[in-house]
């Protein structure tokens, strides 16, 4: 549905972060009128009006942001008004009297936020009542969602996804016997996603099958440091490399030479990078988690393993590396598994239909 041949929305939500980044150019690049609007820091070439640095705690900046955000809706009148991310955004569009108003959750802001204070699920709870419709990457979103009082009728399940060229890469690889086996992690290192079971089971792997493996962990965070030292202490030096964030044709190019993908996280919803894994071919093994089973059955298409277990870990890699008929099986069936559920340009469509059905019931 168009409004004078271009509707008109508002994007809240973090400049630097990815995601946000391509629903800004998704947006813009299908004829929409895009107001984005970001607290600091905005990284170079993202077109998005600053709110400011957040130098105080961030409740604080998004209290006193409301007022401005109000008087930029007033002037802009967008057809919709889209908040990605519950607690800092969704929660300043509500304070600013958004409507109609769509908030999108990506996962910590209702699995684990809510969980911090009382203060963060009573306004985490405002939000998602509030909010006209509610989009989530995974089920479980769905839940802690309706768990925080959201109406179940108002919330869509539509995955992120991932670019077709990834889709490709995975189409045409033909899995085969080869050393050295390239392991790779590209999760932040944090607490949240375990990065030192990643270098624990290596360090097993390697003990066990020395020479055959490459251990890549790419990205950034608080624990690269102690990561670091980790490795250095496991004696890894010469099997695990941490790199700095990979820029998205960097990424391909990893993930093209890649032979199983590995994420350690103890909470998740729908994890991008596991998707951008499964559609390059790679054998994805990540923790036994719900948002995680929703894509991976193992000894179908990829392996589950308890949270913190390096002992579980370090066997699905020696498993997986000895039987490359098991890789390409998973190969075949997580292409298509991608096709079907995960393309960045049809779920993005799903979106752009929800944002129709909704300004048609609004008018």
């Amino acid at each position: 549905m168009l409004i004078n041949e271009r509707p008109v929305k508002i994007l809240i939500g973090e400049a630097k972060i990815t995601h946000t980044q391509r629903w800004i150019a998704h947006f813009q690049n299908s004829g929409w009128t895009v107001r984005a609007l970001s607290f600091d820091p905005i990284p170079d070439g993202i077109e998005c009006e600053s709110l400011g640095p957040t130098v105080l705690p961030r409740a604080i900046h998004i209290l006193l942001s409301a007022s401005r955000v109000r008087t930029i809706i007033e002037s802009f009148r967008p057809d919709i008004v889209s908040a990605l991310f519950i607690p800092d955004y969704g929660w300043l569009a509500t304070l600013a009297g958004a409507k109609p108003l769509i908030v999108s959750a990506w996962g910590s802001d209702v699995l684990i936020a809510p969980q911090k204070s009382a203060w963060n699920r009573k306004r985490i709870s405002k939000v998602v009542r509030n909010a006209d419709h509610l989009i989530g990457d995974a089920e479980i979103l769905r839940d802690g969602m309706i768990a925080l009082g959201a109406d179940n009728a108002r919330i869509s399940t539509i995955p992120l996804g991932v670019a077709d060229d990834l889709l490709a890469i995975g189409e045409h690889r033909r899995v085969q016997s080869r050393s050295p086996i390239t392991v790779l992690h590209t999760r932040r290192l944090e607490p949240v996603y375990r990065p030192e079971t990643f270098l624990k089971a290596a360090a097993l792997v390697v003990k066990s099958d020395p020479g055959r493996f490459r251990f890549i962990m790419a990205g950034d965070g608080s624990l690269r440091s102690s990561m670091q030292k980790l490795i250095e202490s496991l004696s890894l030096t010469d099997a695990v490399e941490i790199r700095e964030w990979m820029a998205p044709d960097e990424l391909s190019h990893q993930l093209a030479s890649t032979d199983i993908y590995v994420a350690c996280p103890e909470i998740d919803a729908t994890s991008v990078s596991l998707l951008e894994g499964m559609a390059a071919g790679c054998y994805p093994i990540v923790t036994d988690l719900p948002a995680n089973r929703e894509w991976i059955d193992t000894g179908s298409n990829g392996a589950l393993f308890p949270v913190g277990d390096e002992n579980e870990l370090a066997q699905a890699i020696s498993g997986a590396a000895h039987d490359p008929q098991q890789r390409e099986t998973a190969r075949i069936k997580n292409v298509e598994i991608i096709r079907t559920r995960a393309l960045w340009r049809n779920n993005m469509s799903q979106v752009e239909d929800l944002i129709a059905d909704i300004l048609t019931r609004k008018r």
